[in-house]
């Protein structure tokens, strides 16, 4: 299947449309083509990094600590928020071998000449 991430994703940021019109690139060209099972997954990706980066920018422009709506000094949310949305992004960007410790074992099963089936069995 073919992905126009840019119309795919045009709710997001310019920041996550290009990064993910280079994934799916990526991806079409590892494997030929995106198949429909892994839409979600990819969809995951492009919201959970949209997140980390509204986050990111609140962070910046708040700081550490907000002032909450009883005047109270607080821990700004968004580091907690962050931080859930950047492991669900490691994990799924690990599902798709997009990672440097996910691409160091899939070079390791690629010199062993083992199959996927091999390892799931």
């Amino acid at each position: 299947m073919r992905i126009d991430a840019q119309k795919v994703y045009k709710k997001y940021n310019k920041q996550v449309r290009d990064y993910m019109e280079n994934l799916v690139t990526s991806l079409t060209n590892q494997y030929g083509e995106i198949n429909d099972e892994w839409r979600v997954s990819l969809d995951l990706i492009a919201y959970n990094y949209d997140i980390i980066i509204k986050c990111q920018k609140d962070i910046e422009e708040n700081g550490f600590e907000k002032v909450d709506d009883r005047g109270r000094m607080s821990k700004n949310s968004c580091i907690a928020i962050c931080n859930k949305s950047q492991e669900i992004l490691i994990k799924l960007l690990s599902a798709f071998g997009l990672n440097i410790m996910s691409k160091s074992k899939l070079k390791n099963i690629d010199t062993n000449d083992e199959t996927l089936e091999d390892l799931l069995d």
